[in-house]
């Protein structure tokens, strides 16, 4: 409905922005000759109909076409989509929150015993958060189809890291096998996830973290 809104205004613009010229046109026409403006006329009956046509011939298939379904993807096909978000482990070892704690501590005693005293927070400032990159591999019936980085976000990359990607896949039977690396490196996976999955025609399966389960899952 919205994209048969826009088509009808996008074309009754232009013909009232013409009718308005032809309007002006024959005033300053009349004016020019010295004529009185004369009655009111109404509208070109031959115009008004060639806008009209005008407007059914590019409305008409514009609201069929919305009416049809649409499909980023064959009807004999399925899709696997991996989507979630992933912190990924500090590149430093910095513990910022022990540090915190120790300033804290060392600020209340000194206060106690000197009541003067500043809180030190070049210490904490001088704290790196860089995350590592969030590394996935996705291997679907023992073949890789998917080996991505997805880097951090946030100005100093110590935000979390957003993953999503599709691959389709031929209805049946199959096996998925997701490798997840968070700490730099890929001696060892942080999280896997091996689990067989049936799809049908059109279906839509998706890998995703789960925070309550602690891990990758599929649905």
């Amino acid at each position: 409905m919205v994209i048969i809104l826009i088509t009808f205004l996008a074309f009754l613009i232009p013909v009232a922005i013409v009718l308005w010229m032809e309007w002006k046109k024959k005033r300053e026409s009349e004016a020019r000759e010295g004529r009185a403006p004369g009655k009111k006329e109404s509208v070109s009956a031959a115009l008004v109909a060639r806008a009209s046509l005008l407007l059914l011939a590019v409305a008409v298939p514009v609201y069929l076409g919305s009416e049809a379904p649409y499909s980023f993807f064959a009807p004999d096909d399925a899709l696997l989509k991996i989507a979630f978000k992933h912190t990924g482990a500090k590149v430093y070892d910095c513990d910022e929150a022990g540090l915190v704690r120790q300033e804290g501590e060392r600020y209340r005693q000194e206060l106690k015993e000197t009541r003067q005293v500043k809180m030190n927070i070049e210490r904490i400032a001088n704290c790196p958060r860089e995350r590592h990159p969030v590394d996935v591999e996705l291997f679907i019936d023992g073949q890789k189809v998917l080996d991505r980085s997805y880097a951090p976000t946030g100005i100093k990359k110590d935000m979390a890291s957003y993953v999503y990607d599709e691959v389709f896949v031929k209805p049946g039977s199959h096996r998925v096998r997701v490798l997840l690396y968070d700490a730099g490196g890929r001696e060892k996976a942080s999280y896997v996830l091996d689990a067989a999955f049936i799809v049908k025609p059109a279906d839509v399966k998706a890998v995703w973290f789960d925070q309550k389960a602690g891990g990758l899952v599929l649905g």
